[in-house]
């Protein structure tokens, strides 16, 4: 072993330990014994680092939630995105993509956004991942999301398939030929954090056009140019600087499209949570919507996530049979777009049918979802019946979870609904890392 020491005229000596103690006016003792405590730091430093457990908050007590249930199914099919967060926890590199799809109860992202921080929090925040400009949509937007623009657009989500606007990525699209149009769109500060990104990939129409593009770490605009067939994505900016908002507008006369944009972290280690929620959608809408399959391979997912079911449930009559065909072409879909992800599927909680009584169709949902889980080999998180099923309805109701339409949940309800997965992810990882050699060094 060598060391670089400082002799008394000042001029640094690599020396070997040997020699060391030997060297006068060298206190060897003394040497040796920060030698000995700075090398044990260095390993319960690096032991803490690979040995620490992902630790979720503590749960609230509610008497219609089973915490024993409170698992994930069949959760050795995660073994792939699990080992991909293990080695990033270990090693500090690497990111891990996670593309959450879902409804309503996904767009206001007050579910998402408890599971999307708390594993950022833990194996690092490699980006906030797809957003879109939701107020340009007269919809409702993630409450770190703020957009603006200096015209009116024309818009759609895909939960409407009887109006003929375009849909993209993001389940939304946003179309104007009205020249110089722009899109501003700003993320806010989360827990007094601010929200930063350095790289940016657009999802625009599919043609030749010219784009200016103003950040906030330059004083004057940048020049971007979309080319045909290469829209997937339709343009990638990276800058050298930390930003937290931009403004793209459209040069070239025509049809102006804007289906979404991917806010990532470059050469930063951790997670991207990208989160796609569409207000009443349902899986069949999904996949009859060509571009968003066209689309969703640029964001090279390692996981899906499916939170659909509660509009499906609105149907009275619904035919499982029919659901479990949608639901099978739905899966092909996502294979065909990212072969070699997993699909975790999700169930819904419990709510009511018209505001008059619990509906009894989700329990059916819930066991198409299920059986098609489990014959397909994926696994599958049971909110349904973690939250007591048809019953918990009530209880939902009854300790104000629920608003006021009693099929959508309050602020509250929603939180509990993200800490519940949070956990339950929580615990499949630990379980998994508990049984992985200890020979792995970071």
């Amino acid at each position: 072993m060598r060391l670089l020491i400082f002799t008394l005229s000042g001029s640094p000596e690599l020396c070997d330990l040997k020699s060391i103690c030997f060297m006068p006016n060298i206190n060897c003792k003394k040497i040796l014994t920060t030698i000995l405590l700075s090398a044990s730091f260095i390993s319960m430093n690096a032991q803490s680092v690979t040995d620490s457990a992902w630790t979720a908050p503590d749960m609230p007590v509610w008497s219609f939630i089973h915490p024993n249930e409170n698992v994930i199914s069949q959760a050795d099919q995660l073994a792939p995105v699990l080992k991909k967060l293990l080695a990033v926890q270990m090693k500090k590199k690497g990111v891990v993509r996670i593309v959450h799809i879902g409804d309503s109860h996904l767009q206001a992202d007050m579910m998402s956004s408890i599971v999307r921080n708390g594993i950022q929090e833990f194996f690092g925040n490699a980006g906030r991942g797809m957003v879109f400009p939701y107020q340009l949509a007269k919809s409702n937007a993630p409450g770190d999301i703020v957009s603006s623009s200096n015209i009116t657009w024309q818009y759609n989500r895909l939960a409407h398939p009887e109006i003929s606007i375009v849909n993209g990525l993001s389940g939304f699209g946003i179309h104007t030929t009205q020249k110089d149009a722009t899109v501003t769109l700003r993320l806010k500060d989360v827990n007094g954090e601010s929200q930063y990104f350095n790289k940016m990939q657009f999802f625009l129409g599919d043609d030749s056009s010219s784009y200016t593009l103003e950040v906030n770490d330059k004083n004057s605009p940048i020049t971007l140019v979309t080319k045909p067939g290469h829209d997937n994505p339709s343009l990638v900016y990276q800058s050298d600087s930390l930003l937290s908002q931009f403004t793209l507008t459209r040069n070239t006369p025509g049809e102006y499209s804007f289906y979404g944009v991917s806010l990532e972290r470059r050469n930063t280690p951790g997670v991207v949570y990208n989160t796609i929620g569409v207000n009443g959608a349902q899986y069949e809408q999904f996949t009859n919507t060509p571009l968003f399959w066209k689309q969703l391979p640029a964001l090279n997912a390692d996981l899906f996530i499916v939170s659909l079911g509660t509009n499906e449930a609105q149907i009275q009559n619904l035919n499982e049979d029919s659901l479990l065909a949608k639901l099978n072409y739905f899966l092909q879909q996502i294979k065909a777009a990212a072969p070699n992800a997993v699909v975790l599927i999700t169930t819904p909680a419990g709510s009511y049918y018209k505001g008059v009584k619990p509906n009894a169709v989700l329990a059916r949902v819930t066991n198409a979802l299920i059986r098609f889980a489990q014959d397909n080999h994926l696994p599958y998180w049971d909110l349904y019946h973690v939250s007591s099923g048809y019953s918990g309805a009530v209880a939902w109701k009854k300790y104000g979870l629920m608003s006021h339409d009693l099929v959508h949940y309050s602020a509250k309800g929603y939180q509990l609904q993200g800490q519940l997965f949070f956990n339950a992810l929580a615990k499949t990882y630990n379980d998994y890392r508990s049984k992985q050699p200890k020979t792995i060094t970071p």
